[in-house]
């Protein structure tokens, strides 16, 4: 499937989590981390906005790029990771 392709279809599809992330997404290398809040005290996912960080409440856990900027948590990831078509970095 050609970007322009995916990214048409990622636009049509009716969840309410998808706001243009294949933008910046698309075909990204990610790796499943621990959130650390040396780098900034919380994110959210770029999906639901669920929140990282180290307060218990929060998601402790979840896929980030691999500069850690963007994070995914792992429900969104398992509903998203073909659509985006990730790699997964170990």
């Amino acid at each position: 499937m050609s970007n322009e392709n995916s990214i048409e279809k990622i636009n049509d599809e009716k969840d309410w989590r998808i706001r243009d992330q294949d933008i910046y997404l698309m075909n990204k290398e990610l790796r499943f981390s621990k959130f650390d809040k040396s780098i900034r005290n919380h994110d959210h996912c770029q999906f639901c906005w669920e929140k990282f960080s180290e307060n218990e409440s929060d998601l402790h856990v979840g896929y980030c790029t691999l500069d850690y900027y963007y994070w995914i948590c792992e429900e969104c990831y398992g509903d998203f990771k073909n659509m985006f078509q990730w790699k997964l970095i170990k």
